[in-house]
């Protein structure tokens, strides 16, 4: 104890010593070289601080349909938008907004909430107004507003809205589908049939985010890697109108996989090789094309690329009859298969007894079962691998000429159905009067002030006189403005929803478009929300003349179910936003063909609102109910001569769409026919976009969103039942105010297969 006292003692500074400099010459040397030694450590220990901050968040995003690196969407279609955040730093609430900046699309804001050491992925539906650039950009703040990280300016390609989009699950990254390559092409690449390989975690769970793909091809070792939600919207997408193209890579893979092997079209066995090379070689370069509705894109139903060939008919140009066969592919066996066709599936290939494909309805699409697995050899190394795909998946052949394809422009859908909805309050100013007001205003701030200034000798007033002009030039503008635009908060709905009966026909699938119409007498911000099961909102879609950036001030933030909004709308304007949803329930409308022949259809109105009228289309004719009761069934005869033609119908709109959509888009001008009175027939025959067609050269006359066109469904010889319901609608109101005016109707649409 005592030497440690001692040692003590002799350690222990001496504070009753004075601190001065001057006492110990060399202090300050002992203070610099004590400096020297600890900043260097110090700075290091500021950047392992820094860094370690920096390392507690990552966030990523990837946009678009593609491998995580670049995604690749379609023009007037929806497209989903991956966000995966990781934090490994403390628990906090966050909000990522995403946005499509200039290029359209509203701003979304998703709350979540991350606690420590998690990873959360989640994918939301984007709506693609442009047809050339468009960026995304994500930012990740705190629940306060602080940005804790961001990821500006992520570009993304954009494929023509009449190019097939094809998204593929490969089990390997080799197997991924090929198109042809086509050379001498002087169309970019925007023009070129294009694949995008899908990763697993990122399919979305909203079947709208799927609507901008022609078809997915699915190779069953990809598929224990869907989650139930995952599977559940591959399926809502294909029952309205998806292509799910099926290759099995071992038939074990389908027995975990129920929901797959409820709607294969074949029963799969056991494989064995064989040599098929010389059928398929011959069904690719024959001039047969699937049976295919191409209801999930616009492809083929445009107006040079809808020119089919008549049955029998060869086309000197097809470019599938020119290809030459690849003999060693002939000859060389491969693992095929055995498939055993369902009731109501059709072989569309076979090598001898032997089905290769198989295809089968389901819903408004389509589900292709492969016996070759394209992704082994010799399939992958076939020369005509490409070409195979394209016959698949319904490529236009105008898309694989060598010539190319060229289209511009395209006016959108909504501008129709927003001429129907939109406020009547609103006048426009006729140009010649707004000119006489300027020549007006002209003479008298110029001549007639200076001679009346003259006359009374003061022509110092013209400090004063011009001012007063301004003023009351100003408050006549602001009076006439008033007269011509002032007026009561108004919302009006428009509903078009699809219907895809599910099992008897009790329960459906709903696809709703809910165009609305917002007039706002003043600057204001208006609450919109709905609680189906899936849903978005975007503005109105303008086109895709130049970039089609919208005009919609909207903040979304999605739900568990729906979503909820804020639009802003200028004073004195009306803005149109529509609402994209679906859910499953029970069916409001149902129809069925008789037995045996087919002629008659019975249609049954399962709400307890009146319908009508009722329209049914079929073999190119209408024919009308006027009223259809509450709970009521009407039998309609589908007899050859007793409807009036549907072009005919179509044929009354045609100049009048032209009209309004141009109208609308003019500030000034006469309101004269920029409306559209007559909300059930013309709804009727904007159901018919394809058809909707005028020359104009290299121009497209009207575009619309993948599925909306029932044209497909009609050459397929389906029987369409259209329903109107006048003042109803099937979901709830969107607006969450209370407008002065309002009004709200709903066109129900049915497919029936017609039976053979």
């Amino acid at each position: 104890m005592a030497v440690s006292s001692g040692l003590l003692r002799a350690t222990r500074p001496d504070y009753n010593q004075r601190s001065n400099t001057a006492m110990d010459p060399f202090r300050p040397f002992r203070l610099l070289s004590v400096l020297r030694y600890c900043f260097p450590r110090m700075g290091w220990i500021v950047l392992l601080g820094v860094f370690s901050v920096q390392a507690k968040i990552q966030f990523d995003v990837f946009p678009g349909y593609g491998d995580l690196a670049s995604g690749v969407v379609r023009a007037g279609a929806w497209y989903p938008v991956g966000i995966e955040v990781l934090n490994d730093g403390p628990a906090f609430d966050a909000v990522v907004e995403l946005s499509a900046g200039q290029f359209g699309g509203a701003t979304q804001r998703v709350p979540i909430e991350l606690p420590s050491n998690t990873r959360k992925r989640f994918v939301v539906p984007f709506f693609c107004a442009s047809s050339g650039m468009l960026v995304i950009d994500a930012r990740l703040y705190e629940r306060g507003g602080k940005l804790r990280d961001e990821r500006p300016g992520t570009r993304l390609a954009v494929v023509q809205w009449e190019t097939p989009l094809l998204g593929a699950l490969p089990g390997s990254f080799g197997g991924v589908p090929t198109f042809p390559t086509l050379k001498n092409r002087q169309q970019g690449p925007e023009w070129l049939p294009t694949v995008a390989r899908l990763q697993p975690d990122f399919i979305p769970d909203n079947p709208i985010a799927l609507e901008g793909l022609n078809a997915i091809y699915l190779n069953t070792s990809e598929v224990l890697k869907l989650k139930e939600p995952q599977a559940n919207a591959l399926l809502a997408w294909l029952n309205l109108g998806g292509h799910l193209i099926v290759a099995v890579d071992q038939a074990a893979d389908l027995n975990a996989a129920t929901w797959l092997n409820d709607v294969l079209p074949a029963t799969v066995g056991a494989g064995d090789s064989k040599t098929v090379g010389k059928e398929l070689n011959a069904w690719v370069r024959s001039s047969r094309t699937m049976l295919h509705n191409g209801l999930t894109s616009p492809m083929g139903r445009n107006r040079s690329l809808g020119n089919r060939m008549p049955a029998g008919v060869s086309d000197p140009e097809d470019p599938f009859g020119a290809l030459t066969a690849d003999f060693d592919f002939n000859v060389a066996p491969q693992v095929v298969q055995m498939l055993a066709p369902k009731p109501g599936s059709v072989v569309s290939l076979r090598a001898g007894t032997l089905p290769l494909v198989v295809t089968r309805p389901l819903g408004r699409g389509q589900v292709t079962l492969l016996a070759v697995n394209t992704e082994r050899e010799p399939f992958r190394s076939w020369t005509l691998r490409g070409w195979f795909w394209a016959r698949l998946c319904d490529v236009p052949q105008d898309l694989l000429r060598s010539t190319g394809f060229n289209a511009y422009g395209g006016r959108s859908l909504d501008g129709i159905f927003g001429s129907m909805i939109e406020t009547r309050q609103i006048r426009k100013l006729p140009i010649g009067f707004l000119l006489l007001l300027l020549v007006v205003y002209l003479v008298v701030i110029g001549p007639l002030d200076q001679w009346w200034l003259r006359k009374i000798n003061r022509p110092m007033l013209t400090w004063i006189t011009f001012p007063v002009y301004v003023v009351l030039f100003s408050l006549l503008i602001y009076f006439i403005g008033f007269k011509l635009r002032a007026g009561l908060t108004e919302w009006n709905e428009l509903h078009v929803v699809d219907l895809v009966p599910q099992g008897d026909g009790s329960r459906a699938i709903l696809r709703g478009h809910s165009f609305a119409s917002i007039y706002s007498p003043r600057n204001e911000t208006y609450r919109v929300s709905t609680d189906t099961e899936h849903g978005s909102l975007r503005a109105e879609f303008q086109g895709l003349w130049g970039n089609g950036s919208d005009n919609g001030r909207i903040s979304l933030r999605p739900k568990p179910a729906g979503f909820e909004a804020e639009i802003f709308v200028p004073v004195w304007t009306s803005q149109l936003t529509v609402s994209e949803w679906m859910e499953t329930t029970d069916a409001p409308l149902s129809a069925e063909l008789a037995a045996p022949t087919g002629r008659t259809i019975t249609v049954s109105n399962r709400t307890g609102n009146r319908m009508g009228p009722v329209w049914v289309v079929a073999g190119g004719q209408v024919r009308s109910v006027p009223t259809l009761d509450a709970h009521a069934t009407v039998d309609i005869a589908l007899n050859g001569s007793d409807g009036s033609p549907l072009t005919a119908l179509i044929g009354r709109h045609k100049a009048e769409f032209q009209n309004v959509v141009t109208r609308r888009q003019e500030v000034f001008g006469s309101s004269e026919k920029s409306h559209i009175d007559e909300w059930p027939e013309a709804s009727l025959a904007a159901s018919f976009g394809s058809q909707l067609i005028l020359e104009n050269g290299d121009a497209r006359d009207f575009v619309w969103p993948p599925g909306f066109d029932l044209t497909p469904l009609a050459q397929r010889q389906d029987v369409l039942v259209l329903a109107w319901m006048p003042d109803t609608s099937l979901i709830q109101p969107l607006s969450q105010f209370q407008p002065k005016l309002g009004r709200r109707a709903t066109l129900l649409r049915l497919s029936v297969p017609a039976r053979p």
